[in-house]
């Protein structure tokens, strides 16, 4: 009975893996469109509520507020308002931590200082780093730098892959050849096998999807095959370090997941949690390239 009941956690496993794989197809061919922003927007806010839940916030004038102040976030970045309104970030950042404390003294009661901290991981830094993807979209017109379509679209595709095939390498590989515990107390599942296998088939994989992209889909640019394979090895680490960060934020607070919207996989968060880490690190080296002149990912 227990091994049925094992074979059809890993059935809805990859079912829903697959779902997210095609969601995440979807995001590609809306790249240029508003359709990714919204996206992002609905993701954030999820992922907000899914963290102040999980660490057991009870004041509820708080998480309503975060929540339409996350999902404003990555609008706010993309279209770089606050910029255009010639107006300091730090003041609106001020006005919103004061806000909270102002929330944080109405229920007392019902609020630690540390959800105010919590609040503004969720709120503020997790859809800033969601939204990085949809920000590499709009380097070029920051920079001024003319992109072919289908060399954005490797580029983010780059960051899923980091992230999601690094944590399904991980899996696969730990299910069949793991014996040394990665990280027992925080994620006792997890293997030294399974992290290998995940940095040298991600790499390797990588590798083949920028080969590919050159050969068939690129015509103006021209992807470093080299850079990507040794790129992606410190890029799939990270991957893993914000999954561990992930699962030590869920224990601390005693969850198994941060919600149930992907059966097999948990919820947003659970599915973002490495891609939060990937995404920022890949715009960052994007920044670098332009800024330094520097031939990392593409010529």
């Amino acid at each position: 009975m227990g091994e049925k009941k094992k074979k059809g956690e890993f059935k809805t496993r990859y079912i829903v893996g697959g779902f997210c794989a095609a969601l995440a197809v979807t995001a590609l061919v809306l790249i240029k469109t508003p359709m990714m922003g919204a996206f992002v927007v609905i993701f954030s806010a999820m992922a907000c509520y899914e963290i102040c839940h999980v660490a057991g916030m009870q004041n509820k004038a708080m998480i309503w507020v975060a929540m339409p102040v996350a999902a404003a976030v990555p609008a706010l970045l993309e279209y770089r308002v606050f910029e255009r309104l010639n107006l300091p970030v730090l003041l609106p950042l001020l006005a919103y931590f004061f806000l909270l404390v102002i929330l944080m003294l109405a229920n007392f009661d019902k609020t630690k200082f540390t959800d105010i901290l919590i609040t503004l991981l969720a709120s503020i830094i997790v859809p800033g780093a969601m939204i990085s993807v949809v920000m590499m979209r709009n380097i070029e017109q920051a920079m001024n730098i003319d992109w072919e379509k289908n060399l954005v679209v490797f580029l983010i595709f780059y960051v899923f892959c980091c992230a999601w095939l690094t944590d399904t390498f991980a899996f696969l590989v730990g299910v069949n050849f793991g014996k040394t515990k990665l990280c027992p107390k925080v994620s006792p599942k997890k293997s030294v096998e399974g992290a290998v296998g995940a940095l040298i088939l991600t790499s390797a994989a990588n590798a083949g999807f920028a080969w590919m992209f050159n050969a068939f889909f690129l015509e103006n640019h021209t992807v470093n095959i080299l850079a990507v394979f040794l790129l992606s090895i410190p890029l799939c680490a990270i991957s893993m370090m914000g999954d561990l960060t992930a699962s030590v934020f869920k224990r601390n607070f005693g969850a198994k997941d941060f919600g149930k919207i992907f059966p097999g996989h948990g919820g947003v968060m659970d599915r973002f949690d490495s891609y939060l880490f990937v995404a920022p690190t890949v715009l960052g080296l994007l920044q670098l390239q332009y800024h330094y002149g520097w031939s990392l990912f593409f010529k």
